[in-house]
């Protein structure tokens, strides 16, 4: 489940904007901040979170009983109660994280080198060349954002021919591709819109991909039951 609160605007042209403001709730205290800074707030006080200088944080999430965080670069960072020091963890990656989501037991992160980071709750790390292991099946592909649910985690993703794609595992480490069709007036179609993030939606019980101008396209369990819709809130912009 993803509960990282990252702000993304879509302007009328379809570019994508992020703002980096980030929120998260872990135990009783109340985490938010900017790529710059993170403030605790707990038992109303206000604890300053401790940065290590030079590092900038590109996103945050509840993982175990303590806080998160990715970075500009290749360190992984997490506070754990009193929330005020951080302990630093390096992963010899090719690139540099892009994106993060923790589920209960594990932590994924992905790189703009298509690598896949897990991190148990011992805060061990693992990185999974996914083009690296997948090139003679799928190509080279570029990862673009990555989301837990219960009981596995998608990936979604962009080809080289600049086709959209979405990959599901149960532990991070053998994944399967999911098609992205969907039936509409009784007529089968391929989605092409390229995602922008992924998410798992507990109401739906399905992983969606976040497009532009307000597109959603969703992957329950069931591969037949795909379907898409468009965020109600950016019609009406459209219509102003």
């Amino acid at each position: 489940m993803r509960k990282t609160i990252i702000m993304i605007l879509f302007s009328l042209i379809g570019s994508q904007a992020r703002s980096e403001n980030f929120y998260c709730m872990v135990q009783d205290a109340e985490i938010t901040g900017t790529e710059y800074s993170l403030t605790c707030r707990l038992n109303g006080e206000e604890i300053e979170m401790d940065l290590p200088e030079g590092m900038l944080l590109k996103g945050i999430d509840t993982f175990g009983d303590g806080v998160i965080a990715i970075t500009k670069g290749k360190h992984i960072l997490f506070w754990d109660s009193p929330f005020d020091k951080a302990r630093k963890i390096f992963l010899d990656m090719k690139g540099e994280f892009i994106g993060l989501d923790a589920g209960d037991e594990i932590c994924y992160a992905v790189s703009d080198s298509s690598e896949i980071v897990s991190l148990n709750l011992a805060l061990i790390g693992k990185v999974f060349d996914f083009n690296g292991e997948y090139s003679g099946y799928y190509g080279n592909l570029r990862i673009i954002d990555i989301a837990t649910g219960p009981a596995s985690v998608c990936i979604a993703a962009e080809r080289e021919d600049g086709s959209p794609a979405a990959f599901v595992s149960s532990k991070g480490s053998v994944w399967s591709e999911r098609e992205l069709n969907y039936r509409s007036e009784g007529i089968w179609h391929q989605f092409e819109k390229i995602p922008l993030s992924v998410t798992y939606e507990e109401d739906s019980d399905s992983f969606v991909l976040i497009c532009n101008e307000g597109w959603r396209f969703h992957l329950p369990s069931c591969s037949h039951c795909n379907y898409i819709e468009r965020d109600a809130d950016f019609s009406r912009i459209l219509q102003k």
